[in-house]
């Protein structure tokens, strides 16, 4: 009767838990071959705590902060359009990757290399849960583009 009693407590209370907790994470490759510019070179990658605290320094929800550096032959500007065409919505397309979730999502580009020995680009893209940005860097006279990405996600 105990066991019968025990079961039918676990299978009530997990039926009301919604599922996302149960949900197993991406791995980090995952979640980087999303975002990969196709050819680059991976530099390394980390995955932690997203230590997600409130105001009194007590967590506040589980949370990963994930972090790489590509580099690639590719110009600033081909880096830039692969990013544009994979972030701006098109009406007509229904997209189900991690980087277009349905509760909608920001995405901000934007230029800072005015008068500046090297191109500075940053896209910012988030979402309820997920905020991802993209730090697109080459120097005057370097032969390869940095794509700096980090990921924090909330569970």
């Amino acid at each position: 009767m105990n066991r019968f009693l025990t079961l039918t407590c676990f299978v009530l209370i997990s039926s009301l838990v919604p599922a996302t907790v149960y949900a197993k994470p991406a791995s980090l490759m995952q979640m980087i071959g999303q975002w990969q510019f196709p050819g680059s070179t991976l530099n390394g990658a980390e995955m932690a705590d997203g230590a997600t605290i409130g105001p009194d320094g007590n967590r506040t929800t589980q949370s990963l902060a994930c972090k790489t550096v590509m580099t690639t032959d590719a110009s600033v500007d081909e880096v830039l359009a692969h990013y544009r065409s994979m972030l701006v919505p098109r009406p007509s397309e229904v997209e189900t990757d991690a980087s277009t979730p349905e509760s909608g999502r920001s995405v901000v580009f934007s230029d800072d290399s005015a008068s500046r020995p090297f191109a500075m680009h940053t896209i910012l893209v988030n979402t309820a849960d997920s905020s991802t940005t993209l730090v697109i860097t080459r120097g005057k006279g370097e032969s390869k583009t940095h794509i700096g990405w980090k990921h924090y996600l909330r569970f």
